[in-house]
């Protein structure tokens, strides 16, 4: 028999403690959709942003043709717009690539927010610099698109098109279409040395096998320029192609680096142990 509570007292059942830093599966739903929601509503905003300053991102993104045809007779090239609602996948266009630049940071930051909880202090310590050489390669490549891979790609279709005396009439959809997935392509293509630098950190990969498959690498990288680059434009394609290459090389030294240092931590701690 059980003891029956005395003075009316009710049996009552202790809440069991939970572990400081410890979430259920509904918890980490919950986390991910707020992430999501906020990542989301930063990238609006930006759209909304890009919306109310139309014009100005407009003509910046104008750029890089104005600039090849610079030195071209005035009015080589006219932009047009070949349907009724043209200007309106035009102004989509030019709206979502200035939400998506705006709003990057902040989708880094909410991602950064998500993931944390369930890192070490080490790890901790790794992501945030992770996070910020993201942004800071995606936006180089962006400018490296814009400055340098745009200009010198219309500058050789410009000239092809007058060596075969073909007329050059380009609509602005597929013009703004070329900017804008160009840009987004060579930003994403430049996180690739970041990406092999964590391989080799977290043991994936070693600094030793990447360096002997160099060969397969050139190939890769040189299919991966020729799909990123408009055309297959040869010139541009090998701008691009030797840039990766290079990163490559540098995120074996990088990679090396770490792995080193990271060995050596590891045997200072034994040793104190």
């Amino acid at each position: 028999m059980m003891d029956e509570p005395e003075n009316g007292e009710e049996l009552t059942e202790e809440p069991q403690e939970r572990e400081p830093g410890s979430m259920g599966l509904l918890d980490h739903l919950e986390e991910l959709r707020w992430a999501v929601l906020k990542s989301m509503s930063a990238v609006l905003a930006g759209i909304v942003l890009t919306a109310f300053f139309f014009p100005s991102f407009f003509a910046v993104l104008r750029y890089p043709l104005d600039r090849a045809v610079a030195n071209e007779p005035e009015g080589l090239v006219a932009l047009t717009t070949t349907s009724v609602m043209g200007v309106f996948m035009v102004i989509i266009q030019v709206c979502m690539i200035g939400g998506v630049a705006l709003g990057l940071p902040f989708v880094l930051y909410n991602f950064a927010r998500f993931v944390a909880p369930g890192l070490t202090q080490h790890e901790k310590r790794v992501l945030v610099p992770a996070c910020g050489t993201t942004l800071i390669l995606f936006l180089f490549g962006c400018l490296f698109a814009y400055f340098v891979v745009l200009p010198t790609g219309l500058e050789v279709t410009l000239f092809l098109n007058k060596q075969l005396g073909l007329g050059i009439i380009w609509t602005a959809q597929s013009y703004y279409n070329l900017v804008i997935w160009l840009m987004i392509g060579v930003g994403i293509a430049f996180e690739f040395p970041l990406v092999l630098v964590i391989l080799q950190y977290i043991g994936v990969v070693t600094p030793g096998q990447l360096r002997e498959y160099r060969r397969v690498s050139v190939v890769v990288i040189l299919v991966a320029a020729a799909l990123i680059t408009p055309g297959g434009d040869p010139v541009t394609m090998l701008m691009l192609a030797s840039v990766l290459y290079l990163f490559f090389e540098a995120a074996i030294l990088v990679g090396d680096r770490l792995v080193k240092k990271r060995e050596a931590e590891t045997d200072e701690y034994l040793d104190e142990e």
